[in-house]
């Protein structure tokens, strides 16, 4: 017979009261009194919640989104009289009504059509489309990942097309990252953790976890500012971190960045090469200039080591509607990085973070030379994902947000057959087109790829 060893005096309560609920149902149930039934009913609610209050760790009560629920059953007032009654946190980006129409429907698995613009008015100057090719035989594209890592690389990851991204760009609660993190789980993609961390709420969300360093973390560094390779170690050769990107300090403004040393940064990545056991690393900038990633790129080129990946993010503002110029700035530092790589012989790969929403914005970037991109999680959580009315069966944030991913995927695949593409390495700038003015159309290629000619783009123009 199998001996019960009671580890805490907390279980044996709590086998004492299961075995009094029991007692107590059945004797409800032998006289018919409905008082005893409902005092036991209500019994187990609470034994439940007691339960629950004691595993921290797996707590459902605290990881149910009891706000966003809230939302979802008060959807139906006009926000003009809930905001007289609640707190409106303002977020770091905006979308216009065609992106949350898209994320709500795919959110929800409507079937919605494939996106070949960038869904601005077509009449406006910054409008751009995607001139497709249909083939005479039209080819399946392979699976849309990326292997990350170069051939010193012991440990490479295969990097999903569309990663989540950026969880400290919004006003994001616990409850969204952990439910960033579950979406990442369920469709096979990853989250990168921001500046933020590995926050318990994102590790146990289950997701495969780019962690996002800073080289002046005090965190990392013993009492001498040395790093605690120790530490370094133990953290790095966690399974749910994939890979691990060293995030570079850098001013808004082209004219005045401050770019840290780059033997001390080149020191840190070999560090964390060997602490991981061979895991990728790379290097995280904020809206770079390209003469920022000129000067970086040939820096690595110089002292002979090689990144596994650059991660390149877009800045945000308040309202992004009025500051689409910015655009032109991310997408020049992405096309130089990956022209500079191919010029060198260098195998690093390029990814892209930023609000990223259709299959058109993945291919544009990946026709620049993006090898992957990470969507703003902030940006998804915040601006219609969540705002949706209650159904009958309402699925939770994380099933919504791992249905918009895998959605957006296929249909970049879809995309992709239009196209003719067979590889994200196949999208062609060329055709891809931006209206510059009334009369004036030209494709990415002619305004990318114009050595020693600089045009002024205009501002986008939409009235939503």
């Amino acid at each position: 017979m199998k001996k019960f060893q009671f580890r805490s005096g907390i279980g044996l309560a709590f086998i004492l009261l299961f075995i009094l609920n029991i007692g107590l149902v059945v004797v409800a149930v032998i006289i018919n009194n409905h008082l005893l039934i409902g005092l036991g009913i209500v019994l187990s609610c609470f034994q439940y919640y007691l339960h629950d209050l004691s595993r921290r760790r797996n707590s459902t009560l605290m990881n149910y989104p009891f706000g966003h629920w809230l939302k979802d059953l008060f959807s139906f007032i006009p926000r003009k009289i809930t905001r007289l009654f609640t707190t409106v946190h303002g977020t770091t980006t905006e979308l216009t009504k065609r992106e949350q129409q898209l994320l709500i429907r795919r959110s929800k698995s409507v079937e919605t059509m494939v996106v070949d613009n960038n869904l601005l008015n077509k009449h406006d100057p910054g409008f751009e489309y995607l001139q497709t090719h249909p083939a005479f035989m039209s080819l399946s594209p392979l699976d849309l990942r990326v292997e990350v890592g170069t051939a010193h690389c012991l440990l490479p990851y295969s990097l999903s097309v569309f990663n989540f991204g950026a969880l400290d760009r919004g006003a994001m609660k616990k409850a969204s990252v952990h439910a960033v993190s579950q979406a990442a789980n369920i469709c096979s993609c990853a989250v990168n953790s921001g500046e933020k961390g590995l926050t318990p709420e994102l590790v146990r969300g289950g997701g495969d976890i780019i962690w996002q360093i800073s080289y002046g973390d005090i965190a990392l560094r013993n009492p001498d500012c040395s790093i605690n390779e120790g530490l370094l170690k133990t953290i790095a050769c966690k399974p749910y971190v994939k890979m691990i990107e060293l995030r570079l300090q850098s001013t808004q403004n082209a004219d005045h960045q401050s770019v840290l040393n780059e033997r001390a940064i080149f020191a840190l990545v070999s560090k964390l090469q060997v602490c991981s056991g061979g895991k990728p690393v790379g290097i995280h900038v904020l809206n770079p200039a390209k003469e920022t990633i000129d000067l970086l790129v040939r820096s690595m080129a110089s002292a002979d080591i090689c990144l596994d990946f650059i991660n390149i993010e877009e800045s945000w503002v308040l309202n992004r509607l009025l500051h689409k110029a910015d655009d032109q700035r991310f997408f020049e530092a992405v096309f130089t990085a990956k022209n500079l790589f191919l010029g060198y012989g260098i195998q690093t790969k390029v990814m892209a973070t930023g609000v990223i929403l259709s299959e058109y914005d993945i291919l544009r970037l990946c026709a620049l030379g993006a090898d992957a991109c990470f969507s703003a999680a902030g940006a998804l959580m915040e601006n219609g994902l969540l705002q949706q009315k209650l159904m009958r069966r309402s699925s939770s944030p994380s099933v919504r947000l791992a249905n918009f991913q895998r959605n957006t995927v296929e249909a970049n695949r879809t995309l992709m057959q239009q196209c003719g593409y067979e590889h994200l390495s196949d999208a062609d700038p060329a055709d891809f087109f931006r209206r510059i003015n009334a009369i004036e159309i030209l494709s990415l290629s002619e305004i990318f790829c114009q050595m020693g000619q600089e045009r002024s783009m205009p501002l986008y123009v939409h009235l939503n």
